[in-house]
């Protein structure tokens, strides 16, 4: 658990460097633009990349908010889910979004939703029904985001990170 902490503080502090120092520097040049080849550098960077900083700091609640859950059922586990939604999430965007810089982390946080919303049902296991029963209940509306709506949002980012953690708690759960 202690070595899931440190990851999501480091994911977090990354993504806070990241966003001040695109004040001095042209990082948004490394978003996840589908079907380029600089394009595919973004599969690991767009996470850490962020518009605004009303978009950091809400992606940066949803982020902490939803990791924590996930260190607190996977331990030492997290970060090799971790690193495989956002493999597969990002390639998903890359081969299927529209033609855009698709940035930020809520494709990660929509794969981390997906993950634990589908995990009570792919394992079976009381601790992890709790928590998709409780993640439906209060965050059930985060559905809407991955449907084609707000101008300057990626729902496909939303859209394939969800499929990413769903398959991702599938493939760790299907033989539980």
């Amino acid at each position: 658990m202690k070595q899931s902490i440190k990851i999501i503080l480091a994911i977090l502090i990354i993504m806070w460097i990241s966003y001040f120092s695109s004040w001095l520097l042209p990082l948004q040049q490394f978003g996840l633009v589908p079907r380029t080849t600089l394009g595919l550098i973004g599969i690991f960077t767009a996470p850490f990349l962020h518009g605004s900083l009303f978009h950091l700091i809400g992606n940066s609640i949803s982020f902490v908010s939803f990791a924590v859950v996930l260190a607190l059922l996977e331990g030492n586990k997290m970060l090799t889910k971790v690193m495989l939604m956002v493999i597969i999430g990002g390639a998903l965007t890359w081969l299927f979004g529209r033609s855009a810089n698709h940035i930020g982390a809520s494709g990660l946080i929509f794969s981390i939703w997906g993950y634990l919303l589908l995990s009570g049902w792919f394992s079976r296991k009381l601790k992890y029904i709790v928590v998709s029963i409780g993640l439906m209940f209060f965050y059930g509306g985060l559905i809407f985001g991955i449907f084609p709506g707000k101008v300057g949002v990626s729902w496909e980012g939303h859209l394939f990170g969800f499929i990413a953690g769903i398959i991702v708690s599938w493939l760790y759960h299907r033989e539980s």
